[in-house]
């Protein structure tokens, strides 16, 4: 079987419980190299994966390596230019999200894959939970109706409690933004995933309350979406106690609840054709205590550059929900309801 030959671009938190662990037990994809400035992070990954070869320069891995792709895991500043960098020398790509900084650096992203010929995927791993592939299916079978409101919420305490190299997320300069970016993005997506509704006006409204950072940590929008339904988004680092990562869809004929009342529980409240309350577990593919996170992303990424499936999130799919957010921030700049389409 041929498989997907990967380096890594960058060896921080994300790299080490996702993209590396996942790349190496992966049927369809192997780990060739990793690179990133810190060479004390490169020690740990040769400890872990001791036939990977490392560098402190990513343009010499992609000078040097025989790679067909790469997991794009550097600060937000620099997902654009790095990603453009390898498509550039013939390699397929997957960048954790947000895409880039702007949506002008994404389109740009995008314009080199097409001109390269080469995948560009975005890490909006929210998509391959097994709870929002199947709330995915209830909407899509009419057992809710039609939508009528959508909440959703995504909020922990802090990048710091998850990552001991968080301080990027707090610098403007190196995150661009916030909650919205590290969390509200995945909020975003995920209404569009599961309901096959657009984003087409918003209100926002955001804060920094308890960081020491020039970002919000805490973000809220309401939204009308593309059937006139209205969706409500909370994105915060300032939840403590419990961490917060729920979709509740409100529909003509009944409600769903998708992690609300418990993370790895579907409940379906129906008026119509009969009453009825019923409940679906799935078990979770990973949890924050986990020693990596379980997630097909890789193996799908790599069957789509192989040829073997479509894929579920595109790029063009990381460029919407990176524009919604720096709408919502225009909202609350401007104090006014923005229209997303423009």
């Amino acid at each position: 079987m041929t498989k997907l030959k990967m380096g890594i671009i960058g060896a921080g938190k994300i790299a080490q419980v996702l993209h590396a662990p996942n790349i190496h037990k992966s049927k369809f994809a192997e780990l060739i190299a990793i690179t990133d400035v810190d060479e004390s992070r490169l020690l740990k990954f040769k400890e872990d994966y001791p036939y990977i070869n490392t560098y402190t320069d990513y343009k010499k891995m992609l000078a040097e390596e025989e790679l067909d792709a790469v997991s794009v895991c550097v600060s937000n500043n620099f997902h654009a230019a790095v990603s453009i960098d390898a498509l550039n020398s013939g390699k397929n790509v997957l960048v954790e999200k947000p895409m880039a900084t702007s949506s002008a650096e994404a389109s740009d992203m995008i314009k080199v894959s097409k001109d390269q010929n080469k995948v560009l995927m975005v890490d909006h791993l929210q998509r391959f939970f097994p709870h929002h592939q199947k709330a995915k299916e209830i909407v899509s079978a009419g057992i809710l109706g039609e939508i009528r409101a959508v909440k959703a919420m995504f909020g922990h305490a802090g990048p710091e409690n998850w990552s001991p190299t968080a301080s990027w997320f707090f610098q403007r300069q190196k995150s661009a933004f916030g909650s919205l970016a590290d969390l509200g993005i995945h909020k975003i997506d995920i209404i569009r995933y599961v309901t096959g509704l657009e984003f087409q006006k918003c209100v926002a409204l955001t804060n920094t309350l308890e960081k020491h950072a020039d970002v919000e940590d805490i973000a809220m929008g309401i939204f009308q979406l593309s059937n006139g339904a209205l969706a409500e988004i909370t994105a915060s680092w300032v939840t403590h106690g419990l961490e917060e990562n729920y979709l509740i869809i409100y529909g003509s004929s009944g409600t769903m609840k998708v992690g609300s009342v418990y993370s790895n529980q579907i409940d379906i409240y129906l008026e119509k054709p009969v009453k009825f309350h019923g409940k679906i577990e799935l078990k979770p593919l990973f949890t924050n205590e986990d020693e990596y996170w379980n997630l097909p992303i890789i193996d799908h990424f790599a069957k789509v550059c192989l040829g073997e499936e479509k894929p579920i999130v595109t790029a063009e799919d990381g460029l919407v929900a990176l524009n919604i957010i720096e709408k919502m921030l225009i909202a609350e700049r401007e104090d006014k309801i923005v229209e997303l389409s423009k």
